[in-house]
């Protein structure tokens, strides 16, 4: 039993194997570095080519974790019994997994002798999946957080740990909403599998009511749609900035994403998609302010920056 485990690890530093690839994962990382533990490896997606050289780009983790010298390694997949056969003989008593973006089968979830915590970026069990934070801003909720879980084989359907809840206040992009809950997780790590090993934190089954899903972001999510509401069509910019990126397209078939913008109060006289003055759109109710952009293949500019090289005439509509 983990609670009989527990006793001998309580006052004890811990072999934690780390698992995680983008920015948000950082600062969980960081918090476990400065912590009593030792973290015997970390696990990150392989470096990928991009940009104009088409180099090879390390993950932040990766390059995170070289800064301070911890051996980093970087599976495809864990369809190797030689990759599982490491992790074993690494005797790690937990694995933290924060935003990783590989799948782990049941032969790597069940060697660490405490279980894999994941590090889940909503309020489970509503938005599991890949994009919590975008859905939960896409879909007007007021409310999300950090959850601490145990790893089994489904789709972040383990028991919950902890949770941490915080508002989604209305001037909140996804941009903001990421480093608040990183920040979020990091500050509350620590001490969260403190108690869990100590027996302390006892957890729970997710409730069965109330699960959603957060798919992940396609391509189609992010074309804006005028004959949306505004309330719908702020929502999406604010769930996509700065990236991916709400965008339309300008009479010269070019994509232009918002990354900022406000509702503009209206008689609603105009149709969705035309442009009245400065550059406010038209909705099915109501209007968006735009106030900042990122043209195609450029930088993120005022909207009168924008305006003054690439005029909008007053009734044009945007697609």
């Amino acid at each position: 039993m983990i609670s009989d485990l527990a006793s001998s690890e309580v006052n004890s530093s811990l072999n934690i194997v780390f698992m995680g690839t983008p920015d948000f994962s950082i600062k969980p990382l960081e918090a476990l570095v400065n912590s009593d533990h030792h973290i015997v490896a970390i696990f990150s997606q392989p470096p990928r080519r991009s940009g104009r050289g088409m180099k090879k780009n390390k993950t932040p983790v990766h390059s995170f974790a070289d800064k301070k010298q911890i051996p980093v390694y970087t599976p495809k997949n864990f369809k190797s019994v030689d990759d599982i056969n490491f992790i074993k003989n690494l005797n790690p008593d937990i694995i933290v997994v924060s935003a990783y973006g590989l799948l782990l089968p049941k032969e790597v979830l069940d060697i660490p002798k405490f279980g894999c915590l994941n590090i889940h970026a909503s309020i489970l069990p509503r938005w599991r999946g890949a994009a919590p934070i975008q859905r939960s801003i896409m879909s007007g909720d007021k409310e999300t957080g950090i959850t601490f879980m145990l790893m089994d084989e489904g789709l972040d359907t383990g028991k919950i740990i902890k949770k941490f809840p915080v508002k989604i206040n209305k001037d909140k992009n996804a941009k903001f909403l990421h480093d608040e809950l990183s920040s979020l997780a990091s500050s509350n790590l620590i001490e969260t599998i403190d108690g869990y090993i100590a027996g302390k934190i006892n957890p729970f089954n997710q409730e069965e009511e109330g699960v959603t899903y957060a798919e992940k972001i396609q391509k189609t999510d992010c074309r804006l749609d005028w004959k949306s509401n505004a309330e719908e069509v702020l929502l999406l910019v604010r769930a996509l900035s700065p990236y991916p990126g709400a965008w339309f397209l300008t009479k010269k078939n070019k994509r232009v994403k918002v990354l900022d913008a406000k509702i503009s109060i209206t008689d609603n006289n105009f149709k969705p998609g035309e442009v009245t003055g400065g550059l406010i759109v038209g909705c099915k109710n109501n209007a968006i302010e735009i106030l900042s952009v990122q043209p195609e293949g450029k930088k993120i500019m005022d909207i009168e920056d924008y305006l003054r090289g690439n005029p909008i005439s007053v009734g044009e509509i945007l697609e």
